[in-house]
């Protein structure tokens, strides 16, 4: 395994595979911010066999303890994805490996049916929704304020942290490093709510030209039933006032969490994310 050290090696790593003309299959969607901080690490490692590429990366909790290792692949089939997981047996006796599967139910089957076949195991399903703005809504929505929330400031980078590793799943929900926090901070991309001088909730977004991410929404308990979810979410959609659409991604079976964003507008999707784990 060698160190991956530029977002142009990772280009040229996902070209080798291309330019063999022998078909692609891959879980690893090059997003450059996000992956360069992960190259900042020293933990994003690869290797390269045949005709198909190996990424690594190592998450560690906020004490610096090592949980596991997300693994993505990029080769010409299946078969050959299967064949360098048979190969590598050295690499998976210690650590737990996560890999997800993104896409739409019938292209994302074989597989997942591949990596159970080799005992890998299937966590959790993600799936994705959608909402479109209407015009009528967009004159509300332009109009709104709520002095309760606010951006995020850099002070609130390490409590931003610690309540996103305690309320959500790290294996299964891809929690953001404290970098691209400090970073999100920085692009304005984290809401806050704020109630007697204490953090109630908090909500982070991805924005570009067309459409507005939801990636983190949190009530903390204790604030609950004081409409400080409606009022980060409100205040997501005025950040994204200029968008039409807005996405987010649910786990399948959260049946009460689906129903509270289809109050909101949004709809299920054929996007899938399976997130399987495999240790050898």
């Amino acid at each position: 395994m060698d160190k991956i050290t530029s977002i142009t090696q990772l280009r040229e790593l996902i070209n080798y595979v291309r330019n063999l003309h022998q078909g692609y299959v891959t879980n690893f969607y090059l997003d450059e911010t996000k992956h360069a901080t992960w190259i900042e690490t020293g933990e994003f490692l690869y290797d390269k066999y045949e005709d198909t590429v190996s990424l690594l990366f190592d998450h560690y909790s906020p004490d610096n303890k090592k949980y596991f290792t997300n693994l993505f692949y990029i080769s010409t089939s299946i078969e050959s994805v299967i064949k360098n997981l048979k190969i590598y047996p050295e690499m998976f006796i210690y650590d737990l490996y996560i890999l997800d599967i993104v896409g739409k139910e019938a292209m994302c089957e074989p597989m997942v049916n591949a990596l159970k076949a080799i005992h890998a195991h299937h966590d959790a399903t993600l799936v994705r929704m959608n909402r479109i703005s209407e015009d009528k809504e967009l004159l509300v929505i332009r109009g709104y304020q709520d002095k309760r929330v606010v951006y995020a400031d850099e002070t609130d980078a390490k409590l931003i942290e610690e309540l996103l590793h305690a309320n959500f799943d790290e294996k299964l929900e891809q929690l953001p490093l404290h970098k691209e926090i400090t970073q999100m901070i920085a692009e304005k991309h984290i809401l806050k709510c704020v109630v007697d001088g204490k953090m109630a909730g908090l909500l982070l977004f991805e924005l570009n030209a067309t459409t507005l991410y939801l990636r983190y929404w949190l009530t903390l308990p204790e604030f609950r039933n004081q409409g400080i979810g409606g009022a980060l979410l409100k205040r997501f959609f005025y950040e994204g006032r200029n968008t039409k659409r807005q996405i987010l991604w649910v786990m399948q079976n959260n049946a009460n969490a689906i129903a509270r964003y289809e109050h909101y507008g949004f709809v299920k999707e054929n996007m899938y994310d399976y997130i399987l784990s495999y240790c050898g």
